[in-house]
C-alpha cells in the first residue's frame, strides 16, 4: 500500500464541512495548494484546525474546482476519538505528519518499526563486525527460522539458500508437502466404477446411464415361469432404511409367452411396512396397476355408455323402464267419463309415444275391446270405451 505523502508549506480553508470531505478553498496567502502539491487520487497526511478543536488522519485528494480532501482514515482528535469531528465553521487544513506515522528512535538509538520495512534502490548492508562479513536476512537450512546469512572468511556463503537446492527451502517443502495432500485426497476421492461408491449432491450425466445391462436374469429357468433382471434401478428410500418406503424399475419375462401381462417393463414400489406393490408395462401394450388393468379408449368402443344403461323406476301407480334412450311406461286407468277423457303420463316423454290399452278383469262385465285413443302428445292422450268403465291397463312406448 503506497504511503501517504508529504509536502512544505501547503494550508488552505474549508468551509463548514460538518463530518464530511474538506471542500477547499484555495491556499491561505504564501501558502501552497494541495492540487500544487500532490495530485489528484493520492494519500496525503493532514490536520484541521478550528481554533477550538484539531483533527488529524490521513486524506485522499481529489482535484478539481474546487479540489476536495476525504477525510480517509481519522488517527486521532481532540476529543480523543478516531472519528471525524463536527466543524461547524471555517478550519484550517494543514499537510503535516500525524505522530502516529512519524519513526522515533530509542533513548539506545534502535527504531522499532509495527509493520514492514521497503527498501527502494541499492540493497542495504551492514559493515564488517567480525569476519569482514556482509550481511543479508535469510532463512536456515534446518529449521526454517529466520536468521542473517552472510560471507566468512572463507568466502563461502552461510544460511543462504543455494541456487536449484529447493529440497532445503522450507517454505517449498512446506508446498510439496500440501500438494502432496492434495494429491492424495483426488486419487482416494475418486470413483470407483467397479461398485461400491456413494455419490452425494446433483448429477449430470449427458450421455446414457445402463442399469443391470449383461448381468443376466433370476427366477425361473423354463417355459412357464416368471423370471426378472439383475441391477434394478432403485429410488426413493428417504430414510436409508432397506425395504421400505421405495420403488424400483426392472425387465420381467413370462418365459414362452412374450404377450404375456407379466412379460415388459415392470416397476414396484414398498410401502412404510415392505409390502410391495406393481405396475406392468408389458409389450403387448397393456398397463396394470396394483387396483388393475387400465382400460384405453380403443377399448371402450363397444361398450354402452352410462346414459345407455337399462334404468327404471315406479312412475304413479305402475312402472318404467328406460333402454337405450327408449322408454317403456305401464300403469292403471280408472275410466267413468262417458265420451272419453284425458290421460295423463305419469312420467313424460320426449316426444310422442305409442299406447296399448287393456281393459283389467276377466269377466263380461269387465271386459272391453272396443276402445280408442286419440290425440296422442308427450304429455299423454285422450281415451275413450265404449261399452265398459272401469280400469284399464295402459303401455305407452317411446323416446324418453
Amino acid at each position: 500500500m503506497s504511503a501517504p505523502q508529504l509536502s512544505n508549506y501547503v494550508l488552505e480553508t474549508a468551509t463548514a464541512p460538518g463530518t464530511g470531505s474538506f471542500t477547499l478553498n484555495g491556499p491561505a496567502a504564501d501558502r501552497r495548494s494541495f492540487e500544487a502539491a500532490f495530485s489528484s487520487g493520492a494519500l496525503v497526511f493532514y490536520f484541521a484546525d478550528d481554533g477550538s478543536s484539531a483533527e488529524w488522519g490521513i486524506g485522499t485528494l481529489t482535484v478539481g474546482t474546487p479540489s476536495v480532501l476525504a477525510r480517509t482514515t481519522v488517527l486521532g482528535n481532540t476529543a480523543n476519538t478516531r472519528a471525524a469531528l463536527n466543524f461547524p465553521g471555517t478550519v484550517e487544513v494543514y499537510n503535516e505528519i500525524p505522530a502516529e506515522c512519524h519513526p522515533v528512535l530509542g533513548q539506545d538509538g534502535s527504531l522499532d518499526l509495527a509493520g514492514g520495512l521497503t527498501i527502494k534502490g541499492l540493497p542495504a548492508v551492514v559493515g564488517a563486525i567480525s569476519d569482514h562479513s556482509h550481511y543479508v536476512l535469510q532463512v536456515t537450512y534446518d529449521t526454517d527460522a529466520q536468521a542473517f546469512g552472510f560471507l566468512d572468511t572463507t568466502g563461502v556463503w552461510k544460511y543462504v539458500q543455494p541456487q536449484g537446492d529447493y529440497a532445503t527451502n522450507g517454505a517449498l517443502s512446506a508446498e510439496t508437502s500440501r500438494a502432496t495432500t492434495i494429491e492424495g485426497n483426488l486419487q482416494t476421492s475418486k470413483a470407483n466404477l467397479g461398485g461400491g461408491n456413494t455419490f452425494y449432491g446433483d448429477q449430470t450425466v449427458r450421455g446414457n446411464v445402463s442399469v443391470g445391462v449383461g448381468l443376466g436374469w433370476s427366477g425361473g429357468t423354463a417355459s412357464g415361469q416368471r423370471r426378472w433382471s439383475n441391477g434394478h434401478l432403485i429410488f426413493g428410500s428417504p430414510d436409508g432404511a432397506t425395504n421400505t418406503y421405495m420403488g424400483a424399475f426392472q425387465i420381467t419375462d413370462l418365459m414362452g409367452s412374450p404377450g404375456d401381462n407379466y412379460s415388459g417393463i415392470n416397476m414396484f414400489g414398498l410401502d412404510y411396512s415392505g409390502k410391495r406393490y406393481d405396475w406392468q408395462f408389458p409389450w403387448n401394450g397393456n398397463i396394470v396397476t396394483p387396483k388393475g388393468s387400465v382400460a384405453f379408449v380403443s377399448d371402450l368402443d363397444n361398450l354402452a355408455t352410462t346414459s345407455q344403461l337399462p334404468s327404471g323406476g315406479t312412475a304413479g301407480n305402475g312402472y318404467y323402464t328406460i333402454t337405450a334412450g327408449i322408454q317403456d311406461l305401464v300403469f292403471t286407468i280408472t275410466f267413468n267419463t262417458a265420451g272419453g277423457q284425458w290421460v295423463e303420463f305419469p312420467r313424460k316423454f320426449s316426444s310422442t309415444p305409442n299406447v296399448l290399452a287393456c281393459s283389467d278383469g276377466s269377466s263380461d262385465n269387465q271386459t272391453d275391446t272396443d276402445w280408442y285413443v286419440w290425440g296422442r302428445t308427450k304429455d299423454g292422450f285422450y281415451f275413450n270405451a265404449r261399452n265398459h268403465q272401469g280400469s284399464f291397463q295402459i303401455f305407452a312406448k317411446g323416446p324418453a
